[in-house]
């Protein structure tokens, strides 16, 4: 291979796919709530989905088509992405005319910082959409110096794809918008080809009362009220999701590159005010509500090429931090990862310091729910959650699909939209189970055993609690928790139809 430096990298990427999959397959890292979510998705294929578009889902059944229902099969294609991402990346550098080893850097910035871990492990939405977005990126910046320009055509089908997972990517269009010395003709043919993505969206939603556009609207409304957000907790997430040294020296390489913004290419410009104009919005909303702090992720990458750019080729000390960021992050993150394993071993690490605290215990459920009696050939499960009633539906026996009772009023989902409890579970009996973390798995029990009983009684003709059965255990104290009723001879009743998105 003629360019050893993209040899290395492919080997390094190799062998860390190797590590991601021994994690998902023997790290007792279970699935996120979340992801279980988009499981049952895949168990249903539609042309979208209450809260987001159907590209995850497509990609999970493929997944499990291939590897069969389970962890690894779910997680497969995000480990690809994971791979994929660092090596688009790299090609990214290289279009913005920096040195080989310079684009090599930029890669494993995004390979071992928390983010290129989080693309290589969950199968979320973010990956995908960042991959595209990277590939995107490929596109324009190649048309730079191009006469013809841009290839929009190109870029309009690669964000078509992209918006099969995060409808954010729309975004993209700003940039080459603003451009008028790119302007042509095959630029409105692009946005149109990139619209294609909306469209099965669009066909669920025009059955289903336009159920994610009410979600995404209440979603990403604010209040008029300033500083009720989150705004330092998202800030801190971002320097989290990048690692703090790598953070720090991306915030010195904005500063170096407006000081020199006049004598900067136009490749490293767009990569620099692109991630910016993610960011400084995603801050500024973060002051009136509540910010996740995946949300701006996909500003990265690009960060990534600019500060490798202005640490490798215009700092003399710059490789020796970038070379620390890159192991300090490997460390943070290794060290991250080995606790749930330790704490399974009987190491005695305290519970909060177990970042994977939703994703743990779930491999108990089986065991528990067969030792209580329940019988997926007569009987259902359902919770009243979405994230309760996805995590039941993928770790019960046979795997078969929980429902969600909305005892709360909260906002629809999902399950809001498939067949209900009062279609098919007319006088059979269900358990149902509440799930909790400590501490506030300790707090006040028996006065929540008994609020669920009373919640459920006008649903079924007896409600029994049977037991706290204990989920994950930490020096030899129950910090993750099931609580487990019995409702027998349901009635066919519902609450009231939530009417919030």
């Amino acid at each position: 291979m003629k360019d050893k430096n993209l040899m290395w990298l492919l080997i390094i990427l190799l062998v860390k796919a190797f590590f991601i999959a021994l994690i998902v397959l023997f790290g007792g890292i279970h699935l996120s709530p979340d992801e279980a979510q988009y499981w049952t998705w895949s168990q249903a294929l539609d042309f979208g989905y209450y809260s987001k578009p159907p590209g995850i889902a497509w990609e999970i059944f493929i997944g499990t088509a291939i590897f069969q229902n389970n962890e690894f099969g779910i997680r497969f294609f995000a480990m690809v992405i994971g791979f994929l991402l660092p090596i688009a990346t790299y090609f990214l550098a290289l279009k913005c005319r920096l040195k080989e080893t310079t684009a090599l850097f930029a890669a494993l910035m995004m390979a071992f910082s928390p983010i290129g871990f989080a693309a290589s492990f969950f199968a979320t939405t973010d990956g995908s959409m960042v991959l595209f977005w990277v590939l995107a990126s490929i596109v324009l910046v190649d048309g730079f110096n191009k006469k013809r320009g841009p290839n929009y055509m190109a870029l309009g089908v690669i964000l078509a794809f992209g918006a099969l997972f995060k409808w954010p990517i729309y975004i993209f269009w700003i940039f080459p918008i603003l451009l008028k010395r790119y302007w042509k003709k095959s630029l409105i043919f692009g946005i149109l080809i990139s619209t294609l993505g909306l469209l099965p969206s669009l066909i669920w939603n025009l059955k289903h009362d336009f159920a994610t556009f009410k979600h995404v609207f209440s979603t990403v409304k604010g209040t008029s009220n300033p500083f009720s957000g989150n705004f330092f907790e998202f800030f801190a997430a971002q320097i989290g999701l990048v690692s703090p040294i790598l953070f720090l020296l991306m915030i010195i390489s904005m500063v170096y590159l407006f000081k020199e913004f006049k004598k900067t290419s136009n490749e490293i410009r767009f990569c620099l005010i692109l991630p910016l104009a993610i960011l400084i919005p995603f801050l500024f909303g973060a002051l009136f509500k509540k910010m996740q702090g995946n949300w701006a992720v996909f500003a990265y990458p690009l960060s990534f090429v600019f500060t490798a750019y202005v640490m490798l080729e215009r700092k003399e000390y710059g490789k020796k931090w970038v070379k620390i960021g890159i192991g300090l992050s490997i460390v943070l993150t290794t060290l991250l990862i080995s606790i749930p394993r330790l704490q399974m071993s009987g190491v005695s690490i305290p519970y909060r310091f177990n970042a994977f605290r939703h994703n743990m215990g779930w491999d108990q459920l089986p065991r528990i729910l067969s030792d209580v009696g329940y019988n997926p050939e007569k009987d259902f499960l359902f919770g009243d959650k979405y994230q309760t009633s996805s995590i039941l539906s993928f770790y019960s026996p046979g795997k078969k699909t929980a429902y969600f009772l909305n005892l709360h009023g909260i906002r629809n989902n999902q399950f809001s939209y498939w067949k209900s409890m009062k279609d098919v579970e007319m006088h059979n009996t269900g358990y149902f189970v509440l799930t909790e973390n400590s501490p506030h798995l300790e707090k006040e029990p028996e006065k929540r055993i008994e609020e669920h009983i009373k919640l459920l009684s006008p649903y079924f003709e007896t409600v029994e609690f049977l037991r706290i059965e204990p989920l994950f255990t930490v020096d030899g104290k129950t910090v993750k928790g099931a609580f487990i009723f019995k409702a027998t001879n349901y009635n066919g009743l519902m609450p009231a139809e939530s009417s919030l998105y």
